[in-house]
């Protein structure tokens, strides 16, 4: 159980709890899947404000947790936000209108992720805000420290502008602590300020040679000369110091900068690594060496100048009670890289002495002092603070969870109201799925993506990784196990037949001693095999509820009525489509009405023959290619049905070859031939009688 934004406990799946801000990643996974990618970029777009960023540098925790990663590899959930996010969709996007204007000003003191954050929050929620930003340009460290073949500027431009477009005031160039204080946003009418000032502050290596020698740079000040069109001076051969992604932003950006070499220094081991895994194989790729269990002892020099890293192996300790293993150095092993520029790369802090007089600092790295980080008020009343300043360099979408949670705190407090303490967020632990559901859950690869070749990624900072293409986003969407959407068991109306232990093709419902049928919502996937099956609809499934299909189809129907033949054909969605299938067929053969689901097996045959009372002539059954179903045990179980249904449609004088089987092939809905052949075939069984009275009705 997890608690959403109003303190319920709710059954989020597992890809939602471990998103910061409990993004519906379940939801707009499955729309992108039902190709309605409009609906699912407002879905993302609901709770965070920077999707195109989060789609790009997310470390995507969610894929860490997600059900699919058990069974071959996680669903590529960042790909398919940043697939949402870019499409031509978003430009037609109108952001929810502005609350009432409450009056009430409020300074945001801090353009980063936590920053912006926070005043697109308050903006919605009525308050005129004024975000106060010391560098001459929006946006903080993704600005300023995340170069531009990771997130290019005009996506920040663009999702920065949605923000300012909702009234929000801005003033850059404006370093609060020197040209005003805290106090003076008080005298000037602001009612609650929220200090989002990050992290731009390296920490030092505190070796020999750091401070003496032409050649040391913080990665802090490398990558703001380099992001903001400084050029700064490159050696040829550069080390960086760290294991972080501000090391791999480092040594990727001084690569593309002139440097001939460039070794990254790190003292614990590949798994140890804080970098995401994906920065660094793409720094391997990109000929970058990374020196794992080694430590930076002295920076040697020569005239003044950087000539050589000296450095000592280390082992690993054993782990200790937090099961982190530290670094020790291995008397004797001592060695040197030659460099001619060291950029140190081991942390940062915020800049927060200018708050010295006004907040209270931690001395751990002089972190704002928060009295509570759920609701993350200062000790000074009306004053809050988040992001990277209270937790110390984090993620984005931990900052913008930190703006967030920022904006409904001020709020409350501007309305005057006491704010429910809410409960720590838990670490999600993701259930295991036991080895039989492993084995009949078939694998389906995880989509790969383009990426620029390695000389024209290496001649500039141009975005190195590529937006999925539509069939790829939808394939890779289908790969979902619908966590906590599959089947919902109505104790009080069951009749323990036992049908759904029958036909579940991962024989997931099991009886109990006493007979009472149980269904672990956790492991079903979904399928809605036993939906279709139960003969007192006991059962149901929110991604496939009883009737979606005939729903579906009454909603369109109407629009076809007067074809000469009307067929409805019944998709799976797990067949071999491409982006323009859909609009090819009903181009070249109008008289089908395309009714999509995710697999046949949830086609009952009380649905089959629905669609035949409202007056199609043939239902054609288009199957996936079989290595593409989810569930192929399910298919001897799918042609009993069909079987059943032709049976009544005989004994109704319809006739049962109204109901046509086919199996999609694997390039293409159809073979030309046969589909031309087959509507032939209906048109001489001529109209459904039931027809008239379907259109009369």
């Amino acid at each position: 159980m997890t608690k959403n934004e109003l303190g319920m406990e709710v059954e989020y799946p597992p890809c939602r709890s471990a998103c910061p801000i409990l993004t519906d990643v379940r939801e707009y996974v499955q729309l992108i899947a039902e190709r309605r990618y409009e609906e699912a970029f407002v879905s993302i777009r609901k709770l965070n404000p920077l999707p195109g960023v989060c789609g790009r540098i997310c470390t995507h925790p969610c894929e860490v947790v997600c059900k699919r990663g058990q069974v071959d590899e996680p669903i590529a959930i960042a790909a398919l936000k940043r697939f949402a996010s870019d499409g031509l969709w978003t430009e037609q996007y109108k952001e929810t209108l502005r609350g009432k204007s409450t009056g009430h000003k409020v300074a945001v003191i801090g353009s980063g992720p936590a920053g912006l954050a926070a005043a697109h929050d308050l903006a919605l929620l009525g308050h005129d805000v004024t975000i106060f930003e010391a560098l001459p340009v929006l946006g903080g460290m993704l600005r300023v420290g995340v170069p531009g073949y990771r997130l290019p500027k005009d996506v920040l431009d663009e999702e920065i502008r949605a923000i300012v477009d909702l009234g929000v005031e801005i003033k850059t160039g404006v370093r609060i602590g020197k040209e005003m204080k805290l106090a003076d946003l008080f005298e000037q009418g602001y009612k609650a300020m929220f200090v989002a000032i990050g992290a731009h502050k390296d920490r030092q290596l505190g070796i020999a040679g750091e401070d003496e020698l032409q050649g040391v740079i913080s990665a802090v000040s490398f990558l703001r000369q380099a992001n903001q069109g400084e050029t700064p001076e490159v050696g040829k051969k550069v080390a960086v110091i760290g294991g972080g992604n501000t090391a791999i932003d480092s040594a990727r950006s001084a690569v593309r900068l002139g440097a001939e070499a460039v070794h990254i220094v790190y003292r614990r081991s590949r798994d140890e690594m804080p970098a995401a895994d994906e920065e660094i194989e793409e720094a391997i790729h990109e000929g970058i060496e990374l020196a794992y269990l080694t430590s930076p002892v002295e920076i040697l020099g020569q005239d003044g100048k950087v000539s050589a890293l000296k450095c000592i192996k280390n082992e690993l300790s054993e782990p200790d009670a937090s099961g982190r293993r530290s670094p020790k150095p291995v008397p004797g092993s001592e060695f040197t890289i030659d460099v001619d520029m060291v950029i140190a790369a081991i942390g940062q802090a915020p800049d927060s002495s200018f708050l010295s007089d006004e907040l209270e600092l931690s001395e751990r790295g002089k972190l704002i002092d928060v009295e509570d980080p759920n609701i993350l008020a200062t000790a000074r009343t009306g004053v809050f603070a988040g992001g990277d300043a209270v937790t110390g360099p984090a993620t984005a979408v931990k900052a913008i969870a930190g703006g967030k949670q920022a904006a409904i705190s001020i709020d409350f407090y501007l309305r005057g109201e006491a704010q429910t303490e809410a409960e720590p967020r838990k670490e999600v632990e993701t259930e295991k799925l036991p080895p039989n559901i492993l084995e009949k859950t078939t694998i389906l690869p995880r989509c790969g993506v383009q990426t620029l070749s390695q000389d024209s990624r290496l001649a500039g900072f141009d975005e190195v990784v590529s937006v999925l293409t539509e069939d790829q986003a939808i394939r890779e969407a289908r790969r979902c196990l619908h966590c906590f959407m599959g089947a919902d068991l109505d104790q009080e109306q069951c009749i323990a037949c036992k049908a759904c232990v029958k036909v579940c093709p991962l024989e997931i419902p099991t009886i109990s001693a006493d007979g009472k049928v149980d269904i672990d919502i956790f492991q079903c996937q979904a399928c809605g095999t036993c939906v279709a099956e139960c003969p007192v609809q006991a059962v149901n499934v929110r991604l496939c509820p009883h009737g979606h299909i005939v729903s579906e189809l009454e909603s369109t129907l109407g629009q076809s009525q007067s074809a000469d033949s009307l067929v409805v054909g019944v998709f799976s969605q797990y067949g071999n489509f491409k982006a323009d299938h859909l609009d090819a067929l009903g181009r070249d053969f109008p008289q089908i009405v395309p009714v999509m689901t995710f697999g046949l097996e949830r086609v009952s045959v009380s649905d089959l023959l629905r669609i035949f009372q409202l007056g199609a002539d043939a239902v054609l059954m288009a199957e996936a290619p079989a290595e593409d179903r989810p569930f192929s045990e399910t298919q001897p179980l799918v042609e009993r049905r069909n079987e059943i249904a032709r049976d009544i449609l005989d004994l109704l004088g319809l006739g049962g070859d109204r109901l046509i089987s086919y199996t999609m092939p694997q390039e293409g809905l159809f073979e030309a031939t046969w589909l031309s052949e087959t509507i032939d075939g209906i048109k001489a069984l001529g109209q459904n009688p039931l027809r008239k009275e379907a259109i009369a009705a």
